[in-house]
């Protein structure tokens, strides 16, 4: 009888820090992330990644096919990156959620020319086909930050909702030791010193998903930068598509500062 390989959603959405999470867990000798670290991503792992986004068991043999380009060791886990979907079954792992003020900065930091506003655009409408195909209808509108968040609350009160415990960003970035060794527990292993040292396992130089510096170690320099970038008529867009989703992961809005509160749910 084959070994079973159990399958983890990282449950999260664009912009809330996947990659520099994924970078770090999958230095744990027992964590094998399924894509999106490294550009691009190898065509192997791509299909392994469409292949689980519709699986419905929640573990995967360890002799499948779609593994043979792994060298997976018993006791290991998947770490799926779920960041784009809404998933149609049960399952298992935890929540990555950031406030909206702050993957609205890094996701619109730059000004679009047309053709980039159309790849947005488009991307967008990919997102609502897999989050809630009744919402595509709003992702052909300006500006495009009105369906990114629209997506984004959408996607993450469905996480919260599946009942999946939830980590923020901004705790993980203030006190990584902790909140890393909380997920690896939750994924059922015993902690591994070298996840804390996971930027040493690149080079300088090399960046991944989401342009992180994959050699630089775990900083607070984006934790404040939404502060100096947004209008308070921005700012006010932002809180009116997401107050409910704020409120859920226990994000206190003050209209100029963000406080951040216990809440049952949290990992």
């Amino acid at each position: 009888m084959s070994l079973e390989v159990p399958i983890f959603h990282l449950a999260s959405f664009s912009r809330s820090g996947e990659t520099l999470l994924q970078r770090c867990l999958s230095a744990h000798p027992k964590i094998e992330v399924v894509h999106q670290i490294l550009k691009p991503d190898r065509d192997e792992d791509l299909s392994l990644f469409n292949y689980l986004i519709d699986r419905e068991e929640t573990t995967i043999p360890i002799d499948h096919p779609l593994l043979a380009h792994r060298q997976i060791s018993e006791g290991s886990v998947l770490l799926l990156k779920n960041a784009v979907w809404c998933h149609s079954f049960p399952r298992n792992g935890f929540i990555l959620v950031r406030n909206p003020f702050s993957i609205s900065v890094s996701a619109f930091r730059d000004n679009p020319n047309e053709s980039q506003a159309e790849r947005q655009k488009q991307q967008q409408f990919r997102w609502a086909k897999k989050i809630d195909p009744r919402m595509t209808g709003l992702m052909g509108e300006d500006p495009t930050l009105t369906g990114f968040l629209a997506l984004y609350s959408r996607k993450m009160l469905a996480d919260y909702k599946d009942g999946l415990p939830f980590v923020r960003y901004e705790d993980f970035i203030g006190d990584p030791e902790t909140f890393l060794k909380k997920m690896v527990l939750h994924l059922g292993l015993a902690w591994d010193e070298s996840v804390l040292r996971s930027h040493e396992n690149y080079k300088e130089g090399e960046i991944g998903h989401g342009g992180i510096k994959l050699w630089q170690p775990i900083h607070q320099g984006s934790l404040d930068k939404y502060k100096g970038r947004l209008t308070p008529q921005k700012k006010a867009h932002i809180y009116g598509l997401t107050h409910e989703a704020l409120e859920k992961f226990g994000y206190e809005w003050n209209g100029h500062d963000l406080a951040l509160k216990n809440v049952s749910q949290m990992l």
